[in-house]
Protein backbone atom coordinates (compact mmCIF):
# COMPACT_ATOMS: atom_id res chain seq x y z
CA UNK A 1 0.00 0.00 0.00
CA UNK A 2 1.22 3.64 -1.13
CA UNK A 3 0.41 6.18 1.49
CA UNK A 4 1.73 9.58 0.65
CA UNK A 5 0.16 12.74 2.80
CA UNK A 6 -0.38 15.46 1.39
CA UNK A 7 0.56 19.76 2.27
CA UNK A 8 -3.41 20.23 3.47
CA UNK A 9 -4.34 18.94 7.01
CA UNK A 10 -7.58 19.95 9.13
CA UNK A 11 -7.96 19.68 12.91
CA UNK A 12 -6.89 16.14 13.42
CA UNK A 13 -7.07 15.09 9.82
CA UNK A 14 -5.50 12.60 7.99
CA UNK A 15 -5.01 12.99 4.16
CA UNK A 16 -3.33 9.97 1.75
CA UNK A 17 -2.62 8.96 -1.48
CA UNK A 18 -4.50 5.66 -1.96
CA UNK A 19 -3.10 3.50 -5.41
CA UNK A 20 -5.52 -0.07 -6.04
CA UNK A 21 -2.97 -1.24 -8.32
CA UNK A 22 -0.18 -1.57 -5.01
CA UNK A 23 -2.46 -1.87 -2.41
CA UNK A 24 -1.07 -5.06 -0.16
CA UNK A 25 -3.08 -8.13 0.68
CA UNK A 26 -4.47 -7.01 3.88
CA UNK A 27 -6.41 -9.18 6.12
CA UNK A 28 -9.83 -9.44 4.48
CA UNK A 29 -13.68 -8.90 6.63
CA UNK A 30 -16.58 -10.73 5.57
CA UNK A 31 -18.24 -6.90 5.22
CA UNK A 32 -15.59 -6.89 2.31
CA UNK A 33 -17.27 -9.72 0.12
CA UNK A 34 -20.84 -8.83 0.50
CA UNK A 35 -19.56 -4.54 -0.28
CA UNK A 36 -17.88 -5.91 -3.96
CA UNK A 37 -21.26 -7.99 -4.22
CA UNK A 38 -22.65 -4.95 -4.38
CA UNK A 39 -20.85 -2.50 -6.42
CA UNK A 40 -20.99 -4.74 -9.17
CA UNK A 41 -24.82 -3.85 -9.38
CA UNK A 42 -24.70 -0.38 -10.72
CA UNK A 43 -22.32 1.69 -13.00
CA UNK A 44 -24.37 5.21 -11.52
CA UNK A 45 -21.70 6.61 -8.99
CA UNK A 46 -24.46 8.26 -6.77
CA UNK A 47 -25.85 4.71 -6.26
CA UNK A 48 -22.13 3.17 -5.54
CA UNK A 49 -21.10 5.96 -2.87
CA UNK A 50 -24.51 4.89 -1.05
CA UNK A 51 -23.87 1.20 -1.17
CA UNK A 52 -20.44 1.81 -0.65
CA UNK A 53 -21.28 4.51 2.71
CA UNK A 54 -23.98 1.95 3.59
CA UNK A 55 -21.12 -0.85 4.51
CA UNK A 56 -18.71 1.63 5.76
CA UNK A 57 -20.55 2.28 8.74
CA UNK A 58 -21.27 -1.22 9.64
CA UNK A 59 -17.41 -0.98 10.59
CA UNK A 60 -16.61 2.30 10.54
CA UNK A 61 -19.40 5.06 11.69
CA UNK A 62 -18.60 8.27 9.91
CA UNK A 63 -21.69 11.42 9.59
CA UNK A 64 -20.40 12.21 6.11
CA UNK A 65 -18.70 11.23 2.52
CA UNK A 66 -17.50 13.13 -0.24
CA UNK A 67 -16.76 12.01 -3.69
CA UNK A 68 -15.38 14.27 -6.13
CA UNK A 69 -13.91 13.90 -9.57
CA UNK A 70 -13.39 17.39 -10.66
CA UNK A 71 -12.09 16.40 -14.33
CA UNK A 72 -15.71 14.65 -14.72
CA UNK A 73 -17.65 17.11 -13.31
CA UNK A 74 -18.70 14.79 -10.58
CA UNK A 75 -19.41 15.99 -7.03
CA UNK A 76 -21.14 13.52 -4.83
CA UNK A 77 -22.39 13.80 -0.72
CA UNK A 78 -23.45 11.02 1.45
CA UNK A 79 -24.95 12.24 5.02
CA UNK A 80 -23.00 15.65 6.37
CA UNK A 81 -19.61 17.19 7.17
CA UNK A 82 -17.89 17.22 10.70
CA UNK A 83 -14.93 18.65 11.13
CA UNK A 84 -12.40 15.47 11.64
CA UNK A 85 -11.90 13.93 8.04
CA UNK A 86 -9.71 11.80 6.45
CA UNK A 87 -9.01 12.40 2.52
CA UNK A 88 -7.87 10.23 0.42
CA UNK A 89 -7.26 10.37 -3.76
CA UNK A 90 -7.78 7.51 -5.91
CA UNK A 91 -5.94 6.45 -8.52
CA UNK A 92 -5.71 2.92 -11.06
CA UNK A 93 -3.11 1.91 -13.10
CA UNK A 94 -2.04 6.03 -12.76
CA UNK A 95 -5.47 7.21 -14.02
CA UNK A 96 -6.76 9.94 -11.69
CA UNK A 97 -10.55 8.68 -10.45
CA UNK A 98 -11.08 11.64 -7.78
CA UNK A 99 -10.85 12.37 -4.10
CA UNK A 100 -12.82 10.88 -1.22
CA UNK A 101 -13.12 12.64 2.26
CA UNK A 102 -14.65 10.99 5.45
CA UNK A 103 -15.50 13.23 8.02
CA UNK A 104 -17.31 12.58 11.82
CA UNK A 105 -17.24 14.34 15.01
CA UNK A 106 -14.41 12.31 16.12
CA UNK A 107 -11.46 11.70 14.98
CA UNK A 108 -10.24 8.48 13.55
CA UNK A 109 -7.85 5.85 15.12
CA UNK A 110 -5.49 4.03 13.00
CA UNK A 111 -7.10 0.38 12.83
CA UNK A 112 -10.57 2.66 11.51
CA UNK A 113 -8.00 4.55 9.05
CA UNK A 114 -6.76 0.61 7.68
CA UNK A 115 -10.09 -1.02 7.48
CA UNK A 116 -11.30 2.46 5.26
CA UNK A 117 -8.40 1.79 3.23
CA UNK A 118 -9.05 -1.94 2.80
CA UNK A 119 -12.68 -1.24 1.78
CA UNK A 120 -11.67 1.62 -0.42
CA UNK A 121 -9.62 -1.04 -2.35
CA UNK A 122 -13.23 -2.52 -3.54
CA UNK A 123 -14.56 0.58 -4.50
CA UNK A 124 -11.85 1.62 -6.45
CA UNK A 125 -12.80 -0.52 -9.88
CA UNK A 126 -16.07 -0.31 -9.97
CA UNK A 127 -16.00 3.46 -9.50
CA UNK A 128 -13.60 3.58 -12.35
CA UNK A 129 -15.90 1.80 -14.51
CA UNK A 130 -18.82 4.10 -13.47
CA UNK A 131 -16.88 7.25 -14.57
CA UNK A 132 -16.06 5.30 -17.86
CA UNK A 133 -19.74 4.45 -18.24
CA UNK A 134 -20.62 8.03 -17.05
CA UNK A 135 -18.60 9.65 -19.39
CA UNK A 136 -19.37 7.56 -22.23
CA UNK A 137 -23.13 9.09 -22.00
CA UNK A 138 -21.91 12.46 -21.30
CA UNK A 139 -20.85 12.26 -25.09
CA UNK A 140 -23.75 10.69 -26.37
CA UNK A 141 -26.05 13.36 -24.35
CA UNK A 142 -23.97 16.56 -24.60
CA UNK A 143 -22.35 18.53 -27.40
CA UNK A 144 -18.62 18.71 -27.27
CA UNK A 145 -18.30 22.67 -28.00
CA UNK A 146 -20.82 24.38 -25.25
CA UNK A 147 -21.22 21.39 -22.56
CA UNK A 148 -24.52 21.91 -23.25
CA UNK A 149 -27.07 19.31 -23.11
CA UNK A 150 -27.59 18.05 -27.05
CA UNK A 151 -30.63 17.75 -29.50
CA UNK A 152 -30.90 13.97 -28.51
CA UNK A 153 -31.42 14.85 -24.60
CA UNK A 154 -33.66 16.92 -25.74
CA UNK A 155 -35.92 14.76 -26.99
CA UNK A 156 -35.58 12.78 -24.53
CA UNK A 157 -36.63 15.02 -21.92
CA UNK A 158 -39.14 16.76 -23.42
CA UNK A 159 -41.39 13.80 -23.84
CA UNK A 160 -40.79 13.04 -20.10
CA UNK A 161 -41.46 16.97 -18.60
CA UNK A 162 -44.31 16.95 -20.85
CA UNK A 163 -45.88 13.53 -19.46
CA UNK A 164 -44.72 14.99 -15.83
CA UNK A 165 -46.69 17.96 -16.58
CA UNK A 166 -49.45 16.67 -17.26
CA UNK A 167 -49.50 14.28 -14.23
CA UNK A 168 -49.11 17.14 -11.82
CA UNK A 169 -51.10 19.85 -13.65
CA UNK A 170 -47.99 22.53 -13.58
CA UNK A 171 -47.08 24.24 -16.24
CA UNK A 172 -44.27 23.87 -18.83
CA UNK A 173 -42.63 26.66 -21.01
CA UNK A 174 -40.04 26.10 -24.00
CA UNK A 175 -37.84 28.30 -25.24
CA UNK A 176 -36.11 28.60 -29.08
CA UNK A 177 -33.58 31.24 -28.72
CA UNK A 178 -31.32 32.14 -32.43
CA UNK A 179 -28.55 34.39 -32.43
CA UNK A 180 -29.07 36.84 -34.73
CA UNK A 181 -27.00 37.06 -38.62
CA UNK A 182 -24.56 34.46 -36.73
CA UNK A 183 -23.38 33.40 -40.07
CA UNK A 184 -21.81 36.86 -41.11
CA UNK A 185 -19.62 35.97 -37.97
CA UNK A 186 -18.43 32.68 -39.50
CA UNK A 187 -18.01 34.18 -42.68
CA UNK A 188 -16.50 37.82 -42.16
CA UNK A 189 -14.37 36.54 -39.41
CA UNK A 190 -13.61 32.98 -38.75
CA UNK A 191 -15.59 29.97 -37.60
CA UNK A 192 -13.41 30.19 -34.64
CA UNK A 193 -14.69 33.72 -33.50
CA UNK A 194 -17.85 31.36 -34.15
CA UNK A 195 -17.38 28.87 -31.67
CA UNK A 196 -16.35 31.44 -29.13
CA UNK A 197 -19.90 33.36 -29.48
CA UNK A 198 -21.83 29.71 -29.22
CA UNK A 199 -20.00 29.10 -26.05
CA UNK A 200 -20.00 32.28 -24.46
CA UNK A 201 -23.99 32.59 -25.11
CA UNK A 202 -24.32 29.11 -23.95
CA UNK A 203 -22.80 29.87 -20.57
CA UNK A 204 -24.98 32.99 -20.46
CA UNK A 205 -27.86 30.82 -21.20
CA UNK A 206 -26.77 28.63 -18.03
CA UNK A 207 -26.09 30.94 -15.58
CA UNK A 208 -29.93 32.82 -16.80
CA UNK A 209 -31.88 29.86 -15.69
CA UNK A 210 -32.95 28.22 -12.65
CA UNK A 211 -31.27 24.71 -11.26
CA UNK A 212 -34.83 22.81 -12.65
CA UNK A 213 -34.25 24.15 -16.06
CA UNK A 214 -32.83 22.16 -19.05
CA UNK A 215 -30.60 24.36 -21.80
CA UNK A 216 -30.07 22.33 -24.68
CA UNK A 217 -27.89 23.32 -27.79
CA UNK A 218 -30.30 22.13 -30.71
CA UNK A 219 -28.42 23.06 -33.79
CA UNK A 220 -25.98 25.29 -34.90
CA UNK A 221 -26.79 28.62 -33.39
CA UNK A 222 -30.24 28.05 -32.05
CA UNK A 223 -30.38 26.64 -28.41
CA UNK A 224 -33.77 25.66 -26.52
CA UNK A 225 -34.69 26.16 -22.86
CA UNK A 226 -36.37 23.87 -21.36
CA UNK A 227 -38.68 25.18 -18.38
CA UNK A 228 -40.54 23.39 -15.61
CA UNK A 229 -43.14 25.11 -13.82
CA UNK A 230 -42.71 28.10 -15.46
CA UNK A 231 -45.70 29.95 -16.95
CA UNK A 232 -46.23 32.80 -19.68
CA UNK A 233 -45.02 35.55 -17.29
CA UNK A 234 -42.17 34.01 -15.76
CA UNK A 235 -41.07 33.16 -19.35
CA UNK A 236 -41.76 36.85 -20.23
CA UNK A 237 -39.17 37.69 -17.17
CA UNK A 238 -37.14 35.17 -18.23
CA UNK A 239 -36.75 36.11 -21.99
CA UNK A 240 -36.03 39.63 -20.75
CA UNK A 241 -33.57 38.74 -17.91
CA UNK A 242 -31.58 37.07 -21.10
CA UNK A 243 -31.76 40.18 -23.60
CA UNK A 244 -30.56 42.37 -20.91
CA UNK A 245 -27.47 39.77 -19.98
CA UNK A 246 -26.66 39.54 -23.97
CA UNK A 247 -26.70 43.73 -23.80
CA UNK A 248 -23.97 43.47 -21.32
CA UNK A 249 -22.25 40.30 -22.41
CA UNK A 250 -18.41 41.54 -24.13
CA UNK A 251 -17.57 39.68 -27.05
CA UNK A 252 -14.16 40.00 -28.95
CA UNK A 253 -11.90 37.63 -31.06
CA UNK A 254 -8.43 38.97 -31.74
CA UNK A 255 -9.36 42.62 -32.41
CA UNK A 256 -13.12 41.90 -33.88
CA UNK A 257 -15.36 43.26 -31.36
CA UNK A 258 -18.62 41.27 -31.97
CA UNK A 259 -21.98 42.68 -30.96
CA UNK A 260 -24.18 39.75 -30.29
CA UNK A 261 -28.20 39.67 -30.09
CA UNK A 262 -30.82 37.07 -29.98
CA UNK A 263 -34.15 36.23 -31.48
CA UNK A 264 -36.40 34.60 -28.73
CA UNK A 265 -40.01 32.62 -28.90
CA UNK A 266 -41.34 30.91 -26.19
CA UNK A 267 -44.54 28.26 -25.84
CA UNK A 268 -46.59 27.48 -22.88
CA UNK A 269 -47.91 23.43 -23.10
CA UNK A 270 -51.22 22.87 -24.12
CA UNK A 271 -54.13 20.59 -23.30
CA UNK A 272 -53.98 18.72 -26.59
CA UNK A 273 -50.28 19.93 -27.56
CA UNK A 274 -47.19 17.08 -28.54
CA UNK A 275 -44.04 17.34 -28.32
CA UNK A 276 -43.94 18.39 -32.03
CA UNK A 277 -46.64 21.19 -31.65
CA UNK A 278 -45.02 22.50 -28.33
CA UNK A 279 -41.96 22.84 -29.92
CA UNK A 280 -43.44 24.40 -33.62
CA UNK A 281 -44.79 26.86 -31.44
CA UNK A 282 -42.17 28.02 -29.68
CA UNK A 283 -40.24 28.10 -33.28
CA UNK A 284 -42.84 30.04 -35.18
CA UNK A 285 -42.62 32.58 -32.24
CA UNK A 286 -38.90 32.69 -32.70
CA UNK A 287 -39.28 33.25 -36.19
CA UNK A 288 -41.73 36.03 -36.17
CA UNK A 289 -39.51 38.04 -34.20
CA UNK A 290 -36.53 37.92 -36.62
CA UNK A 291 -38.81 38.51 -39.34
CA UNK A 292 -39.92 41.54 -37.39
CA UNK A 293 -36.12 42.64 -36.72
CA UNK A 294 -35.39 41.85 -40.55
CA UNK A 295 -38.29 44.01 -41.18
CA UNK A 296 -36.86 47.18 -39.24
CA UNK A 297 -33.69 47.02 -40.81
Amino acid sequence: MNLYPTANFYKDHSSRLLDAATMTHEKQDTGRKGLLFALQSSLDPERLLKIFFQHLNLLVPCQGMRYRCAEKGIDLHQGYEEEHRADYSLTLAEERLGEVRFSRRKHFSGEELRKMETLLASLVLPMRNAIHYHTALQAASHDPLTGLKNRRSLMDNLAREISRSRRETQPLALMVIDIDSFKRVNDEISHLAGDQVLAQVAGLLAKAVRRSDMVFRFAGDEFVLLLPNMDQEGAKILSSRIRKAVQNMVCSYGEHQINVSLSIGSAILQEKMGAEDFFEAADLDMLCEKAEKHGRS
